[in-house]
């Protein structure tokens, strides 16, 4: 099994069910970094899909990864699923509680936003105490990067980390005062920094 070499890095998986925000701000993270072993994926069977069946493409996806020799717990791999919390939680609090229990008995580890991704983002510039319609959040981004002088956001723009990565450890101070454990429902929220923290804690 575990034929690593060794001072080898784990591999770490991040998998998005959005296509766009997501990956490019992990690509563009795991690129800051030089990581190798930082493996960006979004698939048609995690696109867009609701968190279950997120959830379960990605046991899905662990079970073919360990089959082919890419993914072993005991060199300490791990996979990260990043996704929305959207109206999901509120349409269907049980099969969102179910799982989210279902990933972590897989050893899956989640970085969820509430309401959305871009909530993360808007961590990087102040504590936002109260619930944001996700229409404003890109409203609020654009102001933000007028105000501090980091050119034009826009909706899904390419290279939205390095701005942003200035104030990276003030993203994870915030969300992390906004953090409960498993309080998924908690809106605004996001646990986001606890894979950023891994990814500077393995990587940085």
């Amino acid at each position: 099994m575990g034929m690593k070499k060794i001072g080898m890095k784990p591999r770490i998986y991040i998998l998005c069910n959005g296509e766009l925000a997501e990956p490019q701000y992990f690509q563009d993270f795991k690129d800051h970094l030089k990581a190798h072993n930082i493996l960006v994926r979004y698939r048609n069977e995690f696109l867009k899909k609701a968190p279950w069946s997120f959830i379960e493409a990605a046991i899905k996806f662990k079970e073919e990864e360990q089959q082919k020799g890419k993914f072993s717990e005991e060199d300490n791999d791990q996979i990260w699923l990043v996704f929305d919390v959207d109206n999901y939680w509120s349409d269907n609090e049980n099969k969102f509680c179910d799982a989210l229990k279902l990933a972590e008995v897989n050893g899956l580890k989640v970085a969820w936003s509430n309401e959305c991704f871009e909530f993360w983002f808007l961590c990087h510039f102040g504590l936002y105490n109260s619930a944001i319609p996700r229409t404003d959040y890109h409203k609020k981004l654009a102001k933000h990067f007028k105000d501090k002088g980091l050119g034009k956001y826009e909706k899904n723009m390419k290279s939205i980390f390095d701005p942003l990565f200035p104030y990276q450890e003030k993203a994870i101070t915030n969300a992390k005062k906004l953090y409960k454990m498993g309080a998924v429902g908690n809106n605004p929220s996001t646990a986001v920094h606890l894979l950023v923290e891994e990814l500077g804690r393995i990587f940085g």
